[in-house]
């Protein structure tokens, strides 16, 4: 059951993700409570924390960490202090609530280089546009997207439902896809959204499949461990964010263990332990390994 307490982190959450993006009925939609005034006194409790929150002329709220003279020291990322703060309001929580509160809050630490992109255009013409389409439940074209998977770049026709702006995705129904069609598409990798005066077709197929570390969303996964040295920490935190839940201090000093479900085709981990081979130490599964292999004998053949 969420307490008031719950509710108010919740709320802080969602602002940090969707910077200059929610109004106050948005945020009462989200949070599932009866009245505007509860959004709002949870606003100013927030603000009576030291956190400062700011609406823009169309009332929508922007989390405002830290203050300074330049503009870039006013979109700066969370101070320890906020930090602190932050802590300190999830201590009010039940341990396991707060752990996974305090875990999230983590990967948003990550926010700030996608939090300044949304802000900009046309990554915000991108979300606006996402969202006029959720709202009207339309059909949009995903300009130019650029596959990781397929390796193509082409317009993909898909029903959006659910945007992401901490992880930098959205979550569609795949018109087109064979298989797995409920997916997450990633605002940096198409050029433009053009809304079709087409109507879902499919909204009882639009649930919410959880992505994997490498924002891969497939059924079947694995459960992959493996050590890293601190190189190799810093460079999967930095370029797959979702990885950070997964990862705990390792038994040696300076080193991070990663324990968690992937894809079952290894998609996005293998280029990384391949590029960060003397950082990393694979203690499993066995399919991991043979894929490496592949990956390795292809790479030699190639390159002689």
């Amino acid at each position: 059951m969420s307490t008031p307490t719950t509710l108010a982190i919740r709320l802080l959450l969602k602002l940090l993700a969707s910077p200059n993006r929610m109004t106050r009925r948005d945020l009462v939609e989200y949070l599932g409570v009866s009245k505007p005034d509860i959004v709002t006194g949870y606003i100013n409790n927030i603000r009576a924390a030291g956190i400062i929150i700011e609406q823009d002329k169309h009332h929508r709220y922007t989390v405002i960490p830290r203050r300074g003279f330049k503009e870039l020291n006013y979109l700066a990322p969370l101070s320890e202090e906020d930090k602190t703060r932050l802590k300190d309001l999830l201590g009010q929580l039940p341990a396991a609530e707060a752990t996974q509160l305090y875990n999230k809050l983590e990967s948003l630490y990550d926010f700030q280089a996608l939090g300044l992109d949304v802000l900009r255009e046309p990554e915000i013409e991108k979300i606006n546009d996402l969202e006029t389409a959720i709202r009207e439940k339309r059909r949009v074209v995903l300009v130019n997207y650029r596959s990781r998977t397929g390796n193509d770049m082409r317009d993909r026709i898909v029903e959006p439902f659910h945007i992401e702006a901490d992880q930098g995705l959205v979550r569609c129904y795949d018109t087109e896809a064979s298989k797995l069609r409920t997916a997450h598409f990633l605002l940096a990798r198409f050029d433009r959204i053009r809304l079709l005066d087409e109507p879902w077709k499919y909204e009882q197929e639009h649930y919410h499949r959880p992505a994997d570390a490498f924002n891969i969303v497939m059924d079947r996964k694995e459960l992959v461990r493996f050590t890293l040295n601190v190189g190799a920490y810093n460079e999967l935190i930095e370029r797959h964010p979702r990885a950070r839940q997964f990862i705990r201090p390792g038994r040696q000093q300076d080193t991070w263990d990663f324990q968690g479900k992937v894809n079952a085709k290894f998609i996005g981990l293998v280029p990384f332990l391949i590029a960060n081979w003397r950082g990393v130490e694979i203690h499993g599964p066995a399919p991991l390994r043979e894929r490496l292999r592949e990956e390795i004998a292809a790479l030699a053949e190639k390159f002689g």
